[in-house]
């Protein structure tokens, strides 16, 4: 019994687990990064997601630096599932931010929960002889410190 809850909790985490970025061009050496993540590995790993992504918008559009302006950060929790122990049934059901569950029999049900986090922040690119280069991070270091180059 001990066994199947652990296995139910790591699937339930492993499919509440993920993050997306999106980016909107604002000019042509500018962006908005957006990053969205979910479930313990990714929310902790935000921060480096989204500096991945600059780095890489950075290149791909020819510039070699860049800073980051107008960062945001917020984390919660949404709910994932309920485990639910006993002889009966539970159902629940999520509607925006809330969660509405149903029980029968003599079960005992606990809802879970995965954190999440959100980043968003606008990045300004630069050419190396340019002055706001100075002091900017370095696309190119970036991506090699994360072993991507």
């Amino acid at each position: 019994m001990k066994l199947k809850f652990i296995g139910a909790a790591l699937l339930s985490a492993a499919l509440a687990s993920c993050a997306t970025t999106s980016e909107m061009p604002l000019a042509p050496n500018m962006v908005r990064l957006d990053t969205q993540a979910s479930g313990l590995i990714f929310t902790s790993a935000a921060g480096a997601i989204t500096m991945k992504k600059a780095a890489e918008a950075t290149i791909k559009r020819g510039y070699e630096y860049f800073r980051l302006e107008q960062a945001q950060t917020a984390s919660g929790s949404r709910f994932v599932g309920m485990n639910t122990y006993g002889s009966g049934m539970a159902q629940a059901s999520v509607y925006g931010n809330t969660a509405y569950g149903t029980y029968s029999g003599s079960s005992f049900s606990t809802p879970m929960y995965a954190p999440t986090a959100q980043i968003g922040v606008t990045v300004i690119m630069f050419h190396a002889n340019e002055a706001g280069a100075k002091g900017a991070f370095n696309a190119g270091e970036v991506l090699k410190k994360q072993g991507n180059v």
